[in-house]
């Protein structure tokens, strides 16, 4: 079936509204379209490049687990979340009240990331229904939306826009039609019958996952932690190094627009276009931004020495930040077992040589970020 001819759906009257069914995808899927061969073309040879860099950089995981978080923000952000990078990188008590939800929402964005990763590398668990009902499961544990059955489908109708189904924007299918749509969805991201390129195969998934819309709370993010985890689970790639809510929280309108045309204007075409375009955009984003860390790793780890200390402390205070780029000395110390005292002059010492920035003006509690390590992530 050529991708040029898809048809997206059918709707179903309900008392006052309509709800959208989409059409399965379980099928081989063909397209007369040039452009996408280009497009796809260049995604791979990307990808391939970022999955060989990932594969020789050291310490790769460490950045990686940064990428991470950045990547939490970013689809927190497309879904209406304020805090910035610097705040959800804080612990919540030092909030504003106001802002904490924002940030448990990221938090449990980045636990429920690693546990897709995880059970794909660690425990060899497919991505499928259940692994993405345990994703939904840690990203709802007590934010709003935690009492909308976390990691179960739902059982009811749900909408987007509006309040109410019979003035939303869009009406997904109705629950009764979740276990038969997510089983033909399940099916077509692991059959090997039908030869289908696996950028094609998730540009797809994602839209599915995203009209089917199957939980009550939380499908956007559950949606875009899913692309990672596919590209894990079907060998694209070997490590867990792209993520790309960035391009989709830039180009926000135009990613809901080209979700949406699939729907109204059975544009099937223009989606796959647009997700291979950012594909190809995320994946060059990430290699540079892998390159541009290491150099600067490098850099500062030759001003370790220069530091008076244990080089074992000093370097453990250093790797404290590439993990997480802001940090205070009272979790410095308890987390890497070493005096309060020792830790303070160590980070005076990094102040001093321009590694850190000091962001609370106080003269006790001081807050310290590596601003220029953090920026290599975030621009």
């Amino acid at each position: 079936m050529y991708l040029e001819e898809y048809q997206a759906g059918t709707y179903e009257r309900q008392t006052d509204y309509s709800a959208f069914i989409p059409s399965h995808i379980n099928k081989q899927w063909e397209w007369r379209t040039p452009e996408i061969n280009v497009l796809l073309e260049q995604a791979n040879l990307e990808l391939g490049r970022l999955g060989s860099y990932s594969e020789l950089v050291p310490n790769i995981d460490l950045y990686i687990r940064m990428h991470l978080k950045v990547e939490a923000n970013k689809s927190n952000r497309i879904e209406g979340t304020q805090t910035t990078i610097e705040e959800e990188l804080m612990p919540i008590r030092d909030l504003d009240p106001e802002k904490r939800d924002d940030a448990r929402e990221v938090q449990n964005y980045i636990r429920a990331l690693q546990h897709g990763v995880d059970r794909i590398i660690r425990d060899d668990f497919p991505l499928s229904s259940r692994l993405i009902r345990e994703i939904h499961n840690e990203l709802m544990q007590g934010v709003r939306g935690e009492h909308k059955t976390p990691g179960e489908y739902r059982t009811s109708q749900n909408w987007i826009g509006g309040s109410m189904p019979s003035n939303a924007s869009y009406v997904p299918p109705s629950h009764l039609h979740i276990p038969e749509l997510i089983t033909d969805m399940e099916k077509f991201i692991h059959n090997d019958e039908i030869y289908v390129p696996l950028l094609i195969r998730i540009a797809m998934i994602h839209y599915q996952f995203e009209s089917i819309h199957p939980f009550l709370d939380g499908n956007g993010r559950a949606g875009r932690i899913m692309i990672p985890l596919f590209l894990l689970d079907s060998g694209l790639l070997k490590k867990p190094c792209f993520y790309i809510s960035d391009y989709f929280e830039i180009h926000r309108t135009e990613y809901y627009d080209a979700l949406n045309r699939v729907r109204l204007n059975q544009d099937m075409i223009g989606w796959i276009i647009f997700f291979l375009k950012a594909s190809v955009a995320t994946a060059k984003s990430a290699r540079v931004k892998f390159g541009n860390a290491v150099m600067l790793v490098d850099e500062y780890n030759r001003l370790v020495p220069q530091i008076s200390g244990s080089t074992e402390n000093v370097q453990a205070i250093f790797d404290a930040f590439y993990d997480n780029p802001i940090q205070n000395a009272n979790v410095l110390s308890e987390s890497n077992s070493i005096s309060k005292q020792t830790v303070s002059r160590i980070l005076a010492a990094m102040h001093e040589k321009g590694i850190l920035e000091e962001i609370t003006g106080y003269s006790r509690n001081r807050v310290y970020t590596m601003r220029k390590y953090l920026d290599v992530f975030r621009i």
